[in-house]
């Protein structure tokens, strides 16, 4: 595993994540850590295994069904249900809607 050293952070900042360390009963270095580790940026994906990726989801719908491509219905029950969170299997009791 790699290391580095971080230079020039105020001690307002330190001193922020020691008492939030305190508090959860880890060390400052664990709690640095954790928060790098946690907003990693994403690895970007080349422009030609994006297009492969939307091309094979296309592929999946059924271009003749009901919500053929309109992506309303989805946004909704996404945003309705918490993105799932609010449902025992994520589509339950969503047949009336």
């Amino acid at each position: 595993m790699g290391q580095a050293l971080i230079r020039k952070l105020s001690d307002e900042t330190l001193e922020s994540y020691r008492a939030l360390a305190r508090e959860r009963g880890t060390s400052l270095e664990a709690e640095l850590r954790e928060l790098i580790e946690a907003n990693r940026p994403l690895a970007k994906k080349p422009a030609h295994v994006l297009r492969r990726m939307s091309d094979e989801a296309l592929a999946m719908t059924p271009p003749d069904g009901p919500d053929a491509s309109d992506s309303t219905l989805l946004i909704r029950w996404d945003r309705d249900t918490n993105h799932g969170k609010w449902l025992d299997d994520g589509w339950a009791d969503d047949a009336g809607r």
